[in-house]
């Protein structure tokens, strides 16, 4: 799995530690002792003069990120490249370190003004930061570069922006959760291997033809915890949703989602396409031994498939009754307060390069993650590779899922998995989503 993804597995484990030490921000203060100060009061965002496409003379800035993996030496080699090309304007200089601990390091250093300039997380991970006031407003980006907006897919903007659309990050990278299917499956099982189910219905029914326990093998993914909540596709995709974001109020307890919430039951205890109980870790097993159909998760399942020669096909995740969706999320740019007018200068000459046609499609082609820049995405090269097409193909389908709330993580990957996992054991529906329900409105009465 790739360190870019972060956001589904390690974010469950780091969200305690991020909102406990970023809340702590304000007890901690600055060398002075002064609080930290919120978005309104950010010293950097009120003497910050507008910035310019490129700094006046040089600067040099420190970047922090987590990616310790094979796509960490793609980024030090771009970032290499940026530096030879800006050796008189700006210097990057990197600090890759495992996501945790990057968490440990960058509260106590934005209250002691020893903050990188520039660091990236994805959205889950930033949201205390940003109700904390500990980034800064991002919004003069596109006026004071000249970068043209109109090529960013409006989805990769909007993962960065707060309840209120103020943008906050800048995307780095984004993705889908997509449905991955074994050809091999589809074939033996008498459907076409080169089309991915058109409905939840087909999903179903495909889901069945392929389930076979004698040979320990199954027909679709439903796991109950550690992996992308592949369910929220159903669920709006039949008309439902989990929160309404004007009203900050749960909308979980309908009747289009009790429906879903049925169908996935029936699926898991009736017909048993999926394992009894299974995890993220357990599926992503099984889809590599070429012992399961269909799975609905992250690019990052890409390498593993190709590793162990499975025959794969990648699409968007069916349409529902009402809609198709598909979560987008990712990593973003933020700029931490403290920075200074003439290092926000440099970053944002920085995140204009990262955000050009060359290192995008670069960094697509790389490591196998969609682009969001539309000259990127209808690049031929791009649409000549059928698997990094089809996620990048997303069009509307593609949308943030609880945009802006600070414990959007809490809400999705921890009370609704729990939620989940105790439908596909057999508990009541109805009950289930109402108890559900009635924690995550406790929730929200503690969003800022």
């Amino acid at each position: 799995m790739k360190n870019a993804l972060g956001k589904h597995l390690s974010h469950i484990l780091v969200y305690t530690l991020v909102v406990l030490l970023v809340f702590s921000l304000a007890a901690c203060g600055g060398k002075n002792n002064t609080p930290a100060p919120t978005e309104t009061e950010s010293p950097a965002a009120e003497t910050a003069a507008p910035a310019t496409a490129k700094p006046a003379e040089k600067v040099t800035i420190s970047f922090w990120n987590g990616f310790t993996g094979p796509d960490g030496e793609l980024l030090k080699t771009i970032v290499d490249e940026y530096n030879a090309k800006n050796a008189d304007t700006v210097e990057i200089k990197m600090d890759i370190m495992p996501w945790d601990q990057l968490f440990q390091k960058l509260p106590p250093a934005i209250a002691t003004k020893t903050a990188p300039s520039l660091v990236v997380m994805w959205p889950g991970a930033a949201a205390p930061y940003i109700g904390n006031g500990s980034f800064l407003p991002l919004d003069d980006f596109f006026p004071t570069t000249g970068a043209d907006q109109s090529d960013f897919m409006a989805s990769s903007l909007e993962m960065g922006q707060n309840r209120d659309g103020k943008q906050f990050m800048l995307p780095m990278q984004t993705n889908g959760i997509y449905l991955f299917w074994n050809k091999t499956l589809f074939t033996a099982a008498g459907l076409d291997p080169n089309k991915a189910p058109e409905s939840l219905d087909q999903l179903a029914e495909y889901a069945v033809k392929i389930t076979d326990k004698s040979k320990n093998q199954f027909g679709l993914a439903l796991p109950v915890k550690g992996s992308p909540t592949h369910f929220v596709s159903f669920l709006k995709g039949n008309g439902g949703d989990v929160v309404d974001l004007a009203a900050m109020k749960s909308v979980l307890n309908s009747p289009a989602n009790v429906q879903t919430f049925k169908w996935i039951q029936d699926l898991a205890m009736n017909k048993k396409v999926s394992p009894n109980g299974a995890t993220g870790a357990d599926m992503d097993k099984l889809m590599l031994a070429g012992q399961l159909g269909m799975f609905i998760t992250g690019p990052w399942l890409s390498g593993g498939l190709k590793a162990n020669n499975i025959d794969y096909g990648v699409a968007v995740p069916p349409r529902g009754s009402v809609t198709q969706f598909t979560e987008v999320s990712g990593i973003g740019f933020a700029v931490p307060d403290g920075t200074t007018p003439e290092q926000k200068k440099a970053a944002y000459d920085f995140i204009k390069y990262w955000n050009s046609t060359e290192i995008g499609k670069k960094w697509s082609l790389a490591n196998g993650f969609p682009p969001y820049l539309k000259s990127v995405i209808g690049d031929p090269e791009i649409q000549g590779n059928a698997n990094i097409a089809a996620m990048a193909n997303m069009g509307d389908a593609g949308q943030p899922f609880l945009k802006g709330l600070l414990n959007a993580s809490k809400i999705a990957d921890v009370e609704m998995y729990k939620m989940v996992e105790a439908i596909q054991l057999g508990a009541d529906v109805e009950k289930e989503l109402q108890k559900t329900s009635d924690i995550i409105d406790e929730i929200l009465k503690t969003e800022p």
